[in-house]
């Protein structure tokens, strides 16, 4: 009884227990391939569908553990082979959210919707001209759009560039050192591919060999090109053969919810059956660059911290948090915070080694108009600012680079700016294309809003504090 009373009094403190059980996990077997979206501060999960399900299920949650079941996002859509939706990958781009979803008729699809949580509706049946499973996109730092994915059993992990989020029209490219056997048998059946970019380099994800196997395990690929991606020297990530529940993989990788940290949403399964379950561990790099985690867990562990401060914009007033410098700030319904040639302090203070996150768009500009944030030290100032005309992202201060953004952009929708300064380095990334990568060190103390003659929106924003020693994401 002791044992059960220390359980539930870390639980309720806030830590989590691997696999994790939803209140509500909705009609269906459990959460098989979970694709997790970060947007506007919240998380929105999608599972496996199979012919019992009315369609993809849709889950929301602002801490990766805690999950709100929010209906089915699609419906059961003729495109769905025999009812099968698997592996549903989860993507915004440029004010449009995306599934990528493949099936037992080994094709992909492609779903679209104006919200995360749908109703998404078939805009592609047939994604990719070859056999595929288990498609991911990747945005990289230059706006070229890659779609990564399966072959089929014995392919490997393949990818091309695509010249929409609908359109996957570039060359078929293999990946061969990106295939393994677990058994070491000879079967190379190897799936789930997800990415992640780090200071230039890219970490691929994937796992095999079969998910009905107990030797069923995530591996990782890094690499400088994407050609070039490799086994890390500590290439398992994550696999667990034996005990109650194995077969660890179907892998997505996300920010966490304080913004500086890396976690690993996964799925188990039950040993001996077919139930699947989601599970979730940190992610950290160590000396050598390697991607690692230590996991999977089993035993109670932390939730992952909130930020700092973060602020939705999503009531009547401004709040006490905000001061008006200049300009008319109002918050606005859907477009939350809409501020009009003029800038807004948060009182909140950062520290010199700080990451923050920002939501914004254009409404309204002249030809010289520009919006987006500053960094308010004791001796010194530095903008951050999208110029919606000219399709340009600018750093002015001490140091000032100006980057452009990809020319089809409509900066009338949501973007995402995240801004982190840390030992001496500060690196802007939009809709998490790395636009800015420097060597600078403001005494930033404050962050602000601004509205240079026009009239912008800003939407969820929060930040967080790097401590000594603590790696950047």
């Amino acid at each position: 009884m002791l044992l059960i009373g220390v359980f539930a009094l870390a639980m309720s403190a806030g830590a989590y227990k691997n696999p994790l059980f939803f209140q509500s996990d909705s009609p269906g077997a459990g959460v098989a391939d979970p694709g997790v979206l970060r947007w506007m501060g919240k998380y929105y999960l999608y599972s496996t569908k199979v012919p019992e399900n009315a369609g993809v299920r849709c889950w929301e949650s602002e801490d990766l553990v805690n999950w709100k079941f929010m209906g089915f996002c699609t419906g059961d859509d003729p495109a769905f082979a025999q009812g099968h939706g698997w592996s549903p990958s989860p993507s915004y781009y440029n004010g449009k959210f995306y599934l990528y979803v493949c099936g037992i008729d080994q094709k992909h699809k492609v779903f679209e919707s104006d919200k995360p949580t749908g109703p998404f509706v078939c805009v592609n049946k047939d994604f990719i001209d070859v056999n595929t499973l288990d498609a991911a996109p990747l945005l990289d730092d230059d706006g070229q759009l890659y779609v990564f994915y399966a072959g089929w059993e014995g392919v490997g992990i393949q990818y091309r560039t695509a010249s929409s989020p609908t359109k996957a029209d570039g060359p078929n490219q293999a990946l061969k050192a990106c295939q393994f056997s677990a058994d070491n048998n000879g079967n190379f059946w190897t799936e789930g591919p997800d990415l992640w970019k780090r200071d230039g380099v890219y970490y691929l994800a994937y796992c095999g060999n079969d998910w009905l196997k107990d030797s069923y395990q995530v591996r990782i690929a890094k690499g400088r090109t994407i050609a070039d991606l490799k086994p890390q020297k500590s290439d398992q990530l994550i696999a667990q053969k034996t005990g109650p529940w194995v077969a660890v993989g179907c892998n997505w990788i996300i920010r966490g919810p304080n913004l500086k940290s890396l976690w690993h949403v996964y799925h188990c399964r039950q040993s001996g059956g077919h139930a699947r379950r989601m599970c979730l561990d940190r992610l950290y790099f160590d000396d050598s660059g390697d991607m690692r985690c230590d996991g999977p867990t089993w035993t109670v562990q932390h939730n992952p911290e909130p930020p700092l401060y973060f602020e939705s914009f999503l009531r009547t007033d401004i709040g006490h948090n905000w001061m008006v410098e200049s300009g008319k700030w109002r918050t606005h319904g859907e477009d939350r915070l809409v501020g009009t040639s003029g800038e807004l302090v948060c009182k909140v203070p950062i520290k010199p080694n700080f990451v923050a996150e920002f939501n914004v768009k254009s409404l309204k500009s002249d030809s010289s108009g520009r919006y987006g944030i500053a960094l308010v030290g004791e001796s010194e100032r530095a903008s951050i600012l999208i110029d919606p005309t000219k399709k340009t992202l600018e750093l002015i201060g001490k140091t000032s680079i100006k980057a452009a953004l990809p020319s089809h952009f409509d900066l009338g929708v949501w973007h995402t700016i995240i801004v982190q300064q840390h030992n001496g380095r500060l690196q802007v990334r939009f809709d998490e294309m790395t636009k800015i990568d420097t060597k600078l060190d403001i005494d930033a103390a404050r962050i602000s809003l601004i509205a240079g003659d026009c009239e912008a929106a800003f939407g969820w924003c929060g930040f967080c504090n790097y401590e000594a020693g603590e790696q950047a994401m």
